[in-house]
C-alpha cells in the first residue's frame, strides 16, 4: 500500500532528522501534507510555523515526548507492511 509506506517514509525521515522538515523536503512524494496531517492527527509528530527564507512554512517534526511513540509505530508497521509485500 503505497499510502502506507509514504506516511511510514515521512515519520523514518523525522524521527531520523535533527532538524524540522517540511513538505517541500520530501518533494518526491506526490502531496506530503496530507500524509503529515495523518501523522499529526495520530500523535505521531508536531509541528509549527516556521520561515524558509522568505516563505512561511509549517515545520514538522518529531519531539521527545513522543519518540517512543512514533518509533513503536513505525516498528509495528514496517513489520506488518513487509509481510504484506512478502518480504517477511
Amino acid at each position: 500500500m503505497k499510502t502506507l509506506s509514504h506516511k511510514l517514509h515521512i515519520l523514518k525521515t523525522l524521527l531520523e532528522s535533527d532538524v524540522k522538515l517540511t513538505a517541500t523536503d520530501f518533494s518526491y512524494v506526490s502531496n506530503a501534507n496530507q500524509y503529515f496531517c495523518e501523522l499529526e492527527l495520530q500523535g505521531l509528530i508536531k509541528s509549527e510555523w516556521g520561515k524558509k527564507g522568505n516563505a512561511k512554512v509549517k515545520l514538522r517534526y518529531v519531539p521527545n515526548e513522543i519518540r517512543e511513540k512514533a518509533s513503536k509505530f513505525l516498528s509495528t508497521h514496517i513489520k506488518s507492511n513487509e509481510a504484506e509485500s512478502g518480504k517477511a
